[in-house]
């Protein structure tokens, strides 16, 4: 962020990196692209799909977040999941963010 750079893209959550943990951080000094594992997309069941995708949302309050996958999406995430996460995204990544049990209040 010294440096001038404005995003981050793509975020892999297999490095170890996690969008709400760098939001909770940098605030909103950068963007973030990125950040859903294709690991836990092709095993997770939706209950957790809908867990992680819901959590990851509230790194886009106040904007600078593009929900996608943190690296190409693999032929073993099943159709139905991959529907599953895209459906998530449009009913709850829409302004104004209701995120339910899932809302972090400390980022803003």
């Amino acid at each position: 962020m010294d440096v001038g750079v404005e995003a981050y893209n793509p975020l892999e959550a297999k490095a170890g990196l996690d969008v709400v943990d760098l939001r909770l951080r940098c605030g909103h000094r950068m963007a973030f692209c990125g950040n859903m594992d294709v690991l836990t997309w092709a095993q997770a069941s939706k209950d957790e799909l809908k867990e992680v995708v819901l959590t990851k949302l509230n790194a886009a309050k106040g904007g600078g977040f593009i929900f996608q996958s943190d690296h190409s999406v693999p032929s073993n995430i099943s159709g139905e999941s991959y529907d599953y996460v895209v459906n998530l995204v449009r009913e709850y990544g829409t302004y104004p963010l209701n995120l339910g049990e899932y809302e972090i209040a400390e980022i803003t």
